[in-house]
């Protein structure tokens, strides 16, 4: 485990952390100065321990809103403020310098976006006053609330998603992956809340409709081709399926596998289970029993790690369910239990606050092996083997 201490280079600065990888750490900062909004797209050295600027932008725009994606090798900035257009700007990590800037105008408001890769980026849009008969049409046919368009970054080319899956999923059920020289996309398509979906098995001799949860894999690239080409449908494989009956939902990444969720409405029975990439293979990695006697389930999404966490009048043990092992028990005082490294160090969370007037937050990492902690206040951010705190 390393953990990086970099509070004394953001002391009274708010950052955004971007990426971290083994040799760097990317941030923006967002200043306002002089009525103008400037934003600085920072690189932090791990081994120098020097923070460098790459490039720094005036937002004429007060109301524009920035995305960051970083790569290998470039730096992909969004800047939109809810309307029909956006810019889309390369920056190359290494001079600071623009590769490519450019506007682009799509139908609708704008509603979020994610990169698929370095040169891909996926943008949903929603209905606005001037385009409210074209998206009342397209739900129609779709049942989508909102469309999709694949932003080529270096051909300048933009391509409407003519699949619905893609566009009724949504940015926050499209989970990328990479294993074996290949980049992968996992597409969650839950039929909806899990509340919702019960209560439909509940009234299920009434419902003639098809209720039900999928979780998809396609390969990145290939899904990229396909749209561009103008395809109406993806090339994809279903990993995980549950009719009315039952429920499928996505819980993380780790290496070759992904994991879901799956519950038996009939019986409560819930599992964990995983498909492998490298063997196409379903398992079960875990039985999921009820939660009880002050007993959570903490789940890490990616690198996936499950932790059943039971809370005494003194003391929380942590015990490791699936890709872990750990069995650690710490005082309360501590804090709430966040995450566990190396099966060994803890982090804790605790938030103070002051007089109801604001809040704070102060971490603690717990090595139980030799029974001591440290306590810090500032941010944190947990990323693989790494615990940075800024």
């Amino acid at each position: 485990m390393t953990v990086i201490d970099i509070r004394n280079i953001f002391s009274d600065r708010r950052i955004d952390l971007v990426d971290v990888n083994s040799s760097y750490i990317y941030y923006a900062e967002e200043k306002n100065e002089e009525n103008h909004n400037d934003l600085y797209i920072l690189e932090y050295n791990r081994k120098t321990r020097k923070e460098r600027l790459i490039t720094n932008y005036t937002l004429d725009d007060p109301t524009f809103i920035y995305h960051i994606f970083a790569f290998d090798k470039t730096i992909v900035l969004v800047l939109e403020n809810g309307g029909n257009s956006l810019w889309m700007i390369e920056i190359e990590k290494k001079s600071g310098g623009e590769l490519n800037r450019r506007k682009v105008v799509c139908t609708g408001s704008f509603k979020n976006c994610i990169a698929l890769d370095s040169d891909h980026i996926l943008i949903f849009m929603a209905p606005d006053d001037i385009s409210a008969e074209i998206f009342a049409k397209y739900k129609e046919v779709t049942g989508c609330d909102s469309l999709c368009y694949l932003y080529n970054v270096k051909t300048n080319q933009k391509y409407f998603v003519k699949s619905p899956l893609i566009a009724k999923i949504g940015c926050e059920n499209i989970k990328k992956l990479s294993f074996g020289g290949q980049n992968y996309l996992v597409l969650a398509e839950p039929f909806s809340d899990e509340s919702v979906k019960e209560a439909y098995y509940q009234e299920q001799r009434w419902v003639n409709t098809d209720v039900r949860d999928n979780v998809w894999l396609c390969k990145t690239e290939e899904l990229e081709r396909e749209i561009e080409n103008g395809s109406d449908s993806i090339t994809k494989k279903c990993i995980a399926s549950a009719d009315i009956k039952a429920l499928v939902r996505y819980m993380g990444i780790n290496d070759s596998k992904i994991f879901f969720r799956a519950k038996e409405f009939r019986t409560k029975l819930e599992k964990l289970c995983s498909y492998d990439i490298a063997t196409e293979t379903l398992a079960v990695e875990a039985t999921l029993e009820p939660p009880k006697d002050n007993t959570v389930y903490v789940v890490e999404e990616n690198p996936f790690h499950t932790f059943a966490v039971k809370i005494g009048k003194v003391k929380t043990s942590v015990k490791g369910i699936v890709c872990s092992e750990a069995d650690i028990a710490f005082d309360n005082e501590l804090g709430t239990f966040m995450t566990c490294f190396e099966d060994r160090y803890c982090v804790m969370k605790t938030n103070t606050d002051d007089d109801g007037k604001s809040s704070h937050s102060s971490y603690c990492l717990y090595d139980p092996t030799i029974d001591q902690h440290e306590t810090y206040e500032c941010s944190c951010y947990a990323k693989d083997d790494t615990l940075i705190l800024y």
